[in-house]
């Protein structure tokens, strides 16, 4: 889904704009909130033995993976909106 979307349809860039919105909301709610919640859980125990450094940067490099996915998502699906936005004002000439 790399392609531009200038190069498609209107109609197609709505559904790849829908695809998009709905995989960005979804990865931030099953994936990058909790990763970032166990992050911060680990974050306040003080015990070495319960969370190791090795641990806690697992967790940090699960998180930054995770928010640069989203960041893909997000910008893939701006570019989406923006094509959009453009042609809707062409056609209404506005």
């Amino acid at each position: 889904m790399d392609e531009e979307p200038q190069n498609l349809p209107l109609v197609e860039r709505f559904h790849r704009a829908e695809y998009l919105a709905r995989e960005l909301s979804e990865h931030l709610q099953q994936t990058l909130l909790p990763r970032l919640s166990e992050l911060r859980h680990a974050s306040k125990v003080s015990d070495p033995a319960q969370v190791s450094d090795q641990e806690m940067q697992d967790r940090i490099t699960a998180l930054l993976n995770a928010e640069a996915f989203a960041a893909d998502v997000h910008q893939k699906l701006l570019k989406f909106l923006q094509s959009i936005e453009q042609d809707t004002r062409n056609i209404l000439n506005l």
